[in-house]
């Protein structure tokens, strides 16, 4: 019994470091039939429904977003950037963040779906 026990300590233990921040914000992705599920390290720019911004898990200010952004392109040496954006968010913000996003430099913005 102490056994069992002892075993699932070590698997919540386990567990939980596979969260990541940027899977634990509160987001509610498009859904798309085609796709395709793809873990990435690359730079990663998030938008809630309240339209707030975050990059690698950390909120920021939309007037950073920029530098922080080549800062991180630069670090990780990426080119591309995923953006994961609440379906509720307003289309005229989502787009003014995918300018953003390329004014840092990047050469391809991946659109995150829930599919």
């Amino acid at each position: 019994m102490v056994d069992v026990v002892f075993l699932l300590i070590i698997f919540f233990m386990v567990s939980t470091t596979f969260i990541t921040l940027e899977s634990g914000l509160p987001v509610d992705l498009p859904q798309a039939q085609s796709a395709q599920a793809q873990p990435s390290d690359l730079p990663t720019v998030t938008v809630t429904r309240e339209s707030r911004v975050f990059l690698a898990g950390a909120e920021v200010e939309p007037a950073d977003l920029v530098v922080l952004l080549q800062e991180a392109m630069q670090a990780s040496g990426q080119t591309t950037v995923v953006l994961r954006a609440d379906e509720t968010v307003a289309h005229g913000f989502v787009v003014e963040i995918m300018d953003l996003i390329r004014t840092a430099g990047a050469q391809r913005i991946a659109i995150a779906t829930g599919g």
